[in-house]
């Protein structure tokens, strides 16, 4: 039997009763005793949380102060002392690491008393719902995904590619520690929102887009609108992440870009990510208006461009990585690319 520490405000032995009763290895629960110390944390619970908190007997909101803000730590107090809430609290807590993704957790706070009704403890429950979550919410948004290819479906697979080019790319710079915002969530969100970088092309002209020639100048000021387009698309999306792709992935580094003509650091880090892979599958892909290039072509075009079109720091990530960028593009090539051709066409052009 667990050591029960004294003083409690109920009747020890009942305590003791529930600790011996209320233990369930196999689900993530925590036992509190009436004062909200932990005296119990099942091997579950120690599972789910261990890269997140140590759980020790201490109060409650020690160990799991981070989830919790002020006003929702004021409202689940005042739940867990009010007999209308039946003395309860049920929420989701968000918890977050720097080296791991971030964690979901349904939590259920439940009171047992004891004969006199006084209150004995809680059982504290917890549900991992991250995986839920994140399908739910991306299930959604690539339904869209899916009808914007609809529109262009001379794009095959360059979604797909440029979320593992724009991936790896992440990979690389978290590995580094180069910028202390590239932590596990936001590898795991560029994986799947630089998907989505052209869903603003669902707005776009069929006639636009299926041009095998040249685009007029009022032709290119509508296929320009996309970043927009994208941005209002993708606003209900919770990580801002998804409208800085959308927005800023025609954006140069020298200013020169689309929609808004922002500069350097100006651009977010994930739109100058996401604007080196779309570019560089963009120049391996077979269009109606170009033939592919090559891999040495494309990155050789590429690093022209550093410092002009593109980050210099994420060029000279891609110059250590680009191996892989090839052995993406083989991997995940369309059945109907062409044989390589060196064309005379502008480096930025949208695909």
């Amino acid at each position: 039997m667990l050591e029960v520490q004294a003083p409690f405000s109920a009747d020890r032995k009942e305590f003791e009763a529930i600790l011996k009763f209320g233990q369930n290895p196999r689900l993530a629960q925590i036992i509190l005793d009436g004062n909200l110390i932990i005296r119990y944390t099942s091997p579950a619970a120690l599972s789910l949380f261990t890269d997140y908190y140590r759980i020790q007997s201490k109060p409650f909101f020690n160990v799991f102060r981070q989830p919790l803000g002020t006003a929702e730590l004021r409202i689940l107090i005042m739940s867990l002392k009010s007999p209308e809430r039946g003395f309860s609290w049920s929420g989701t807590l968000v918890h977050k690491n720097p080296n791991m993704r971030t964690l979901l957790t349904r939590t259920v706070i439940n009171p047992f008393f004891a004969a006199n009704r006084s209150i004995l403890g809680y059982l504290v429950h917890f549900e991992d719902v991250t995986d839920k979550y994140n399908t739910r919410l991306r299930t959604t948004f690539s339904s869209i995904l899916e009808a914007a290819k609809l529109k262009d479906n001379d794009t095959g697979k360059h979604n797909e590619r440029v979320s593992y080019y724009s991936k790896r790319i992440a990979e690389y710079l978290h590995g580094k520690q180069l910028y202390p915002q590239i932590d596990p969530d936001f590898i795991d969100n560029i994986e799947f929102l630089s998907m989505m970088h052209d869903v603003g092309k669902i707005g776009t002209p069929d006639y636009i887009l299926q041009k095998p020639g040249k685009l007029t100048e009022l032709e290119w000021d509508i296929m320009r609108e996309h970043t927009i387009n994208g941005t209002f698309i993708l606003s209900s999306y919770p990580n801002p992440m998804a409208k800085e792709i959308a927005l800023s992935h025609h954006e140069w580094w020298n200013g020169g870009g689309y929609p808004f003509r922002l500069e350097g650091d100006m651009i977010p880090l994930s739109a100058r990510i996401v604007t080196v892979a779309d570019v560089y599958d963009a120049l391996r892909m077979k269009r109606t208006y170009k033939l592919e290039y090559t891999h040495e072509e494309a990155i050789d075009r590429i690093l022209a461009a550093s410092g002009t079109q593109f980050d210099p720091s994420i060029v000279r990530v891609l110059s250590e990585i680009h191996e892989s960028f090839n052995e993406i593009w083989n991997s995940f090539r369309d059945s109907d690319a062409s044989e390589p051709y060196n064309a005379d066409i502008p480096l930025d052009y949208d695909v």
